[in-house]
């Protein structure tokens, strides 16, 4: 484990920032933790997720690493909010959000801010959902950041949790992830919906694996998916009407 590291402070436990800290706990590191819901922080207390409770600009005073785990707006508000003076005790923040480039410019000026994203995740929602193993051999794609041992020590961090680092650049992880994250949770919405307008009641029961998985994930709208699609809506639209004409020309 990197030794500047000693110290992780969470602004979100939710499901990713769960997990989070939970497999940085299990790695020897101290987690702090700060929630705006008061329940969610309170299960994560109790389940061992987080060591203790701070407040929020507590989090920052006693941390190496702070991880901003919460949806993407409020990611952007917290970012735009940071006065870089305040980030004298911390080593590197980084985010977890869907898209990047809103991300960064939000961030620009906080030169120990690394962009990062987890391909990691499930259907699940709040910290009852965490998982310390959630992101074992998972891609985690990050942006170098302005300061070179704040990105080094978010890689190292990233590895601390089992994950595999990617270098991108924020645009092109925007456009890419589009078609490979943010397309598939639309279609899978559209197949549940249409899935449950079926008038045989056996229909769930004739899925096959693919389907089965899709239904799966169609199921749940986690509250975090709506900014992601709003701020990605143009690389998102686009590969939706390119799907479209794709399947406008199949034929039988």
């Amino acid at each position: 484990m990197n030794a500047r590291l000693k110290t992780a402070g969470i602004i979100g436990t939710g499901l990713i920032g769960g997990s989070i800290g939970l497999r940085a706990r299990r790695a020897g590191m101290r987690v702090a933790g700060y929630d705006a819901d008061a329940a969610a922080l309170s299960y994560a207390l109790e389940a061992g997720i987080i060591d203790v409770v701070l407040e929020r600009d507590r989090i920052y005073e006693q941390s190496d690493i702070v991880v901003l785990a919460m949806p993407v707006r409020e990611a952007i508000t917290e970012l735009e909010m940071l006065d870089p003076a305040a980030l004298d005790r911390v080593r590197v923040v980084m985010d977890v959000a869907s898209v990047k480039a809103p991300i960064v410019h939000a961030a620009r000026g906080l030169s120990k801010f690394v962009a990062t994203h987890p391909m990691a995740g499930n259907e699940g929602i709040g910290p009852a959902a965490a998982d310390a193993a959630l992101f074992e051999g998972k891609t985690w794609a990050y942006v170098e950041g302005a300061d070179a041992q704040a990105t080094r020590d978010a890689v190292d961090f990233i590895r601390v949790l089992s994950g595999v680092p990617l270098r991108v650049d924020a645009e092109t992880h925007d456009a890419t992830v589009a078609l490979t994250s943010h397309v598939p949770q639309i279609f899978a919405w559209a197949f549940e919906r249409r899935l449950r307008e079926l008038p045989d009641p056996d229909a769930a029961s004739l899925c096959g694996q693919v389907a089965r998985d899709l239904l799966r994930v169609g199921q749940t709208h986690p509250p975090f998916w709506d900014g992601v699609l709003e701020l990605n809506a143009a690389h998102v639209a686009r590969e939706l009407h390119a799907l479209a004409e794709d399947l406008s020309r199949v034929t039988f």
